[in-house]
């Protein structure tokens, strides 16, 4: 598997997420501008949401993630960053946000956790917030981890019953990584929390 500081120097030489300015455009409850970034990796998202005017809630359970998603948001005025140097399979209650980013973050939560973080995703996720983020799909090249949780695009969908899924889109390529060529098998995941009652915007659960 890749080591993390190489993959925070390949992060910080990307632009802004494609996916990410995608699920903002589906946020439905305007008036809740907190956002969760569980996995912060190289700050880019991060840095993305606050520049957008979020407060964000940066979580990652490498020292060298915080320290690099500090840095790449100190200079952006627009928004708040706090952090947790923590690891998500342990996390207490979320606070409740209009938006949950997790870029190439769950797939690395053990499958015996994994429930127990979606379950926390859902209940943190404000009526007409939404989730965007990765999981990994089952041909992926590290399918033989056991500590590495890899979904159908069956189980994506049942887990993401009772939520409006607006993007699930699955990708299947050869990459070249610190080992080796490797398959990458993925899914792109967009889904919002629907209002429980049509024309009321503030009903938070």
């Amino acid at each position: 598997m890749t080591s993390w500081n190489s993959f925070y120097r390949r992060s910080e030489k990307r632009g802004p997420s494609p996916l990410l300015s995608e699920a903002l455009r589906h946020i439905e409850d305007q008036g809740c501008r907190h956002a969760i970034d569980l996995g912060c990796g190289a700050g880019i998202e991060a840095q993305q949401l606050v520049q957008a005017g979020w407060t964000v809630l940066a979580i990652d359970r490498e020292p060298e993630a915080i320290a690099r998603t500090a840095s790449a948001c100190s200079g952006a005025d627009d928004g708040v960053l706090t952090t947790w140097l923590m690891d998500f399979e342990r996390l207490p209650e979320l606070p409740a946000s209009g938006l949950i980013h997790a870029g190439l973050a769950l797939p690395f939560c053990r499958p015996d956790r994994f429930g127990r973080l979606w379950d926390q995703i859902r209940q943190a996720l404000r009526p007409g917030g939404v989730f965007v983020g990765h999981l990994f799909g089952v041909r992926h090249g590290w399918a033989t981890h056991s500590h590495l949780t890899f979904h159908t695009e069956h189980e994506i969908r049942s887990m993401c019953e009772g939520l409006d899924v607006l993007r699930l889109r699955e990708s299947e390529s050869s990459i070249d990584g610190d080992a080796g060529s490797l398959n990458w098998h993925r899914f792109d995941l967009i889904a919002r929390k629907p209002f429980h009652h049509p024309g009321c915007r503030f009903d938070l659960r």
